[in-house]
């Protein structure tokens, strides 16, 4: 037991060497846009990589944890860093100094998670669902043949923006006319009726 409490003791500076250096590189490569990342589910299959600001991290697994991701490679890093560090810091080669690095660890590794849940939820992808502009007004941006002929387009409002969409309608329209989008016909094509 003194000999593997020993070893233990003994990979607090390589921990936090190694976790701290992952640590920065990490993060420098997040700040140029390099940062990827990968979820790892219950049964340790990877789940997949992802680039966009949460990194893979805010996969929702069923049956999981939901945003709260701790198998990240974020939240690892996280654990090994802090474990390393906590373990220099108490310098008590006994039981209770490695348990209390363990659980400093463990703890660094919810933090990271909930961090990350946390900008996942600020992160909003600004798709906007073709069948969402029924019925939203706007008004002509280039003039529609009519005729249910294409070349046309709008200008939509919606609450947060406004949208620049394809549009035809059955009669001509001039550039200004206000309209309302009537139904989504595929392809990025609106029809679109005079507003009343």
């Amino acid at each position: 037991m003194e000999k593997l409490l020993a070893v233990f003791s003994n990979s607090y500076l390589f921990c936090a060497v190694f976790g701290g250096t992952l640590l920065v590189v990490m993060f420098v490569l997040t700040l140029m846009g390099l940062g990827h990342d990968a979820d790892v589910d219950a049964s340790g299959a990877d789940v997949g990589a992802d680039a966009d600001v949460c990194d893979g991290d805010c996969e929702v697994h069923e049956g999981g944890l939901g945003a709260l991701s701790f198998l990240s490679l974020k939240g690892i890093v996280a654990f090994i860093t802090f474990y390393g560090l906590c373990g220099i810091c108490f310098k008590m080669n006994t039981w209770g100094g490695w348990f209390i690095s363990v659980g400093c660890g463990l703890v660094m590794m919810f933090v990271t998670a909930a961090v990350v849940a946390f900008v996942c939820k600020l992160q909003h992808s600004g798709n906007i669902k073709p069948e969402s502009l029924k019925g939203c007004s706007g008004s002509v941006y280039l003039s529609i043949p009519g005729a249910g002929k294409s070349g046309g387009r709008v200008t939509v409002s919606l609450p947060a923006n406004t949208v620049e969409v394809e549009a035809v309608a059955d009669e001509a329209l001039a550039t200004g006319t206000p309209v309302v989008v009537q139904e989504y016909l595929g392809n990025n094509v609106y029809k679109v009726v005079r507003k009343a």
